[in-house]
C-alpha cells in the first residue's frame, strides 16, 4: 500500500505522528505532505515522531486569505495525486490542509481516511471555519475513524454508512502517552523558563488561539487571568500563540504582571510536562480537551460550544465562554485545596491504541482489495 498523509498544523502532526509510525511499522509505504501551516509551532515534532516529509508546501503561509491558502494547498496536492501513485490519503481533523487534501483526493478518485471524524457542534459558523471543513471532509471520505461513539452517531445521522465508520479512540491520547513515556526518569524542560517553576505556587496553564475570541471575548478572558494572577497563590503560564492579533492583545493585557509568565510556543514534550504539573487549564483548544483528562485535570473551556461534549459529560470540562466571572470563580474553585484535584475517571477519548486500530483497518482493506484484483 502507498499512503499519503497530509498535515499542516502542530495539532495535526501530534495526532498523525502515531498513525505514521503505526502504518510504517505495519509495512506500508508512507509519504508525508506538509503544507507548512505551522512551522515554528511544529519545532521538534517531526523529530519526536521520526517523520521525514517527502513533500513540502510552498508559499502557503505567505497567502493572507483562507481561500488563497486552500487554493494553494489544493494545487500542490493535485501535483501529487494526479499521477495515481497513492492508494489512500490520510487527513486529520478540520484544518484547511485536511479539507483541501480530502477534496483533491476525492476529485482524483483516491480514497480518503479521515482521522478524528464525526466531531460536530451543529452550528456551521462555530468554530469557524472548522465546522464547515469537518463536513466537507466527511463528504469526501471513504473511511471515517471516529474517536467516540457520539462522533459515530453524528456521522450516522448524516447518512454515512455504518460499515465505513470505525470507533477507534483519539490519536491525541496515543501521542500524549508516547510523549509522557519520554518524560520518565527526570525530564528537564527544553524551555528554561519552565525548568525551575516554584513549588509554592499553584500552576494554572492557559492556551488561547481561537479566531472567534479575538477582540472583546479575548479581553474578558485576559482580564480574568490578570485578576487570578493578583491572588498571589497562583502562577499563570500562557504560551502565546504567534498570531500577531492574539499576541498584541495578550502582551497589552498581561505583559506587566509578575505572577503571569508569557511563554513562547512550547515544544510538545514541554507542554506535556506542564500538563503533568498543572492544577487546571483555561483553554479554547480542542486538543487540550482531549489531552488533559489523561492527567485527571478538570479544565475550563473558553468557548460557547464544543465539538467534544464527551469531556463535559465525563466531568473533566466546563464551558465558560468568555465570561470573566465564571473563569475566575472556576479557577479559584479548582485551586482552593492544598493539592491538585485529580479526577479518577478514564479519559473518554481513548486508551492509546487508536493508531493501531486504524492501521489494522486500512491494511485489512488493502489486502481485501488486492485479493479481489
Amino acid at each position: 500500500m502507498r499512503i499519503l498523509i497530509a498535515f499542516g498544523t502542530r495539532p495535526e502532526i501530534i495526532k498523525l505522528g502515531p498513525v505514521y509510525r503505526a502504518l510504517r511499522e505495519a509495512g506500508a509505504h508512507v509519504d508525508v505532505f506538509w503544507s507548512g501551516q505551522h512551522i515554528d509551532l511544529a519545532d521538534g515534532l517531526l523529530d519526536l515522531f521520526e517523520i521525514q516529509p517527502a513533500h513540502r508546501g510552498v508559499g502557503v503561509m505567505q497567502e493572507a486569505s483562507l481561500a488563497g491558502k486552500f487554493a494553494l494547498i489544493t494545487q500542490q496536492m493535485q501535483s501529487l495525486l494526479g499521477s495515481g501513485q497513492y492508494d489512500w490519503v490520510v487527513v486529520q481533523g478540520d484544518t484547511m490542509t485536511a479539507a483541501a487534501g480530502a477534496l483533491t483526493a476525492f476529485l482524483n478518485h483516491v480514497p480518503v481516511a479521515h482521522v478524528e471524524a464525526g466531531l460536530r457542534t451543529g452550528t456551521i459558523h462555530s468554530p469557524w471555519p472548522e465546522e464547515f471543513n469537518r463536513r466537507l471532509i466527511t463528504l469526501a471520505s471513504t473511511l471515517h475513524f471516529a474517536p467516540t461513539k457520539q462522533s459515530r452517531d453524528n456521522l450516522l445521522r448524516e447518512g454515512v454508512r455504518s460499515d465505513h465508520i470505525s470507533v477507534v479512540g483519539n490519536t491525541a491520547v496515543d501521542a500524549l502517552l508516547y510523549a509522557r513515556s519520554r518524560l520518565a526518569g527526570g525530564y528537564v524542560p527544553i524551555d528554561r523558563e519552565i525548568a525551575n517553576l516554584p513549588r509554592d505556587r499553584k500552576l494554572v496553564l492557559a492556551t488561547l488561539h481561537r479566531r472567534e475570541n479575538i477582540g472583546t471575548p479575548l479581553n474578558e478572558i485576559l482580564e480574568s487571568l490578570r485578576e487570578l494572577g493578583n491572588d498571589g497563590d497562583k502562577l499563570i503560564l500562557l504560551p502565546v500563540h504567534p498570531n500577531p492579533d492574539i499576541r498584541a492583545q495578550v502582551v497589552r493585557a498581561l505583559g506587566d504582571q509578575p505572577n503571569i509568565r508569557l511563554l513562547k510556543p512550547l515544544r510538545y514534550t514541554d507542554f506535556v510536562y506542564l500538563l503533568s504539573r498543572s492544577w487546571t487549564v483555561v483553554t479554547d483548544s480542542g486538543g487540550v480537551q482531549e489531552e488533559a483528562p489523561t492527567f485527571g485535570l478538570h479544565i475550563l473551556i473558553t468557548r460557547e460550544s464544543t465539538e467534544r461534549p464527551e469531556v463535559v459529560e465525563a466531568g473533566f470540562g466546563t464551558l465558560v465562554g468568555s465570561n470573566r466571572d465564571a473563569i475566575t470563580a472556576g479557577v479559584r474553585r479548582l485551586t482552593s485545596s492544598d493539592a491538585p484535584q485529580r479526577l479518577a475517571a478514564r479519559n473518554p477519548f481513548g486508551d492509546g491504541e487508536a493508531s493501531r486500530r486504524m492501521t489494522e483497518r486500512m491494511i485489512g482493506l488493502g489486502q481485501l482489495q488486492q485479493a479481489a484484483e
